[in-house]
This record gives C-alpha cells, structure tokens and sequence, in this order.
C-alpha cells in the first residue's frame, strides 16, 4: 500500500524472472498512500533481496490513472490492497478493471494462498520468507500467461576452461608463423597500441538459444 515492502521486492523478483527467461515485461509498482514518495523500500526489503543477489533502483511513487490502461496487468499484493484498488479506481472513473488481479490467486497447483503482509515493523523472518513466496506466486503468473521461455545454456566453468586453452594453443602457433591475414595484423596493430595487453588473449564464449515448451518451460521455472 505505501510501496515500501511487498511491492518493490514482488516488482524485483519478477524483473529478475523476465531477465532469465528471456521475457520483455515492463514491470513497475506503485503505492496508494502517498506518504513514501520519492523514497527507497524499506532496508529490510533491501537486505533480503541483496541476499539473493538482488538490487533495485525504485522510488516509491503514487499510483495513476494512466496505469489502469498502459499495463495489461495491476496486481494487488493481497486482498485487502485489492479491494482498495477497486475502489479507488471506482473513484476516479477508471473503467477497465479487468485486469486487476490478486498476487495471491497464482499459488502452486493453481491454489490460492494467503500472501505474507509486510511492513517496516514485520521481523527479518517474516521478509525472508515472503521472497520465497512472492517468486513462487510471480513464476505461477508466468505461467499463466501461455509465453514461451527461452533458456540460454552458458558454457560451464570446465568448458570455457578448455576454450581458452585451445585459443591459447592457436594465439602461440600464430606468434610463430607468419601470416598476411588481416586478423594477424590486427593483432600487431592492437600489440603497438597496448604492449601491456599483447600477451593476452581474449576467451571465447558461446551459447545456445533455445525455446522450452510448456512442460520443460515449468521446469525450468522450478529451477530458478
């Protein structure tokens, strides 16, 4: 309600689920109490989701009308923020509502469940476990909206290892034959310009693109 608590660390999680499944969601949040604009979430929020990596740049600001219709969803973060949702938008003539939804509805299984209510006087306990539920509700809301997940499978640590290695072994053969291929004067060019870099020799990385259909796209939530 004051875009402190749930909803900046919902809106965290969620922006950090659309970055590793490859979705292009523009994901905000916003308050119904103006009395945090312009300031950071609580500090409670922001350690936990530095515990897991996690940083935002939000400021809290107020609701507007112009939501209702730029976002194709408004999430309330529980009932009661629901119903307030309802009424404010009743009151300020807003007319589609339909895409007002509850954060709660997307439990496991489809289940409902009962959304941890947060504040600054809530306990760390109380926040930890509500970044679990949160993401698991956000990942259910991915899945709900019938996208395809993309999953981009990264070399590991051993194979980039075996990468570099084998670049090595080349970048050597190279310093001692000559050649006219341009790629080797671009390498004299690059020694003359960094003497400190000569010796060094960039890794190569590469990594598969591929699109998850809806039972392996579930799992491959699950796993995040």
């Amino acid at each position: 309600m004051g875009n402190s608590c749930n909803s900046p660390m919902a809106e965290t999680i969620m922006q950090n689920l659309m970055v590793k499944t490859s979705l292009y969601w523009e994901i905000d949040s916003a308050a119904l109490r103006a009395w945090n604009i312009g300031r950071k979430p609580d500090k409670l929020c922001l350690r936990v989701l530095r515990e897991h990596g996690l940083r935002t740049d939000h400021f809290c600001r107020l609701l507007t009308v112009n939501d209702f219709n730029y976002f194709d969803n408004v999430i309330a973060m529980n009932e009661h923020v629901h119903k307030e949702l309802m009424l404010w938008a009743n009151v300020n003539h807003v007319q589609n509502t339909s895409n007002v939804v509850m954060l709660g509805s997307y439990g496991q299984d489809g289940k409902p469940v009962s959304v941890i209510s947060l504040s600054p006087a809530r306990k760390l306990k109380a926040f930890r476990s509500a970044y679990y539920q949160f993401k698991d509700c956000c990942k259910q809301f991915i899945l709900s909206q019938q996208v395809k997940i993309v999953r981009y499978d990264l070399p590991s640590t051993d194979e980039e290892d075996d990468q570099d290695f084998a670049a090595l072994n080349i970048s050597d053969q190279n310093r001692s034959v000559e050649s006219s291929q341009s790629m080797d004067n671009l390498s004299v060019d690059l020694a003359k310009h960094n003497p400190s870099q000569s010796s060094q020799t960039p890794s190569l990385i590469s990594y598969h693109k591929k699109k998850l259909c809806e039972n392996c796209g579930q799992k491959f939530l699950a796993t995040l």
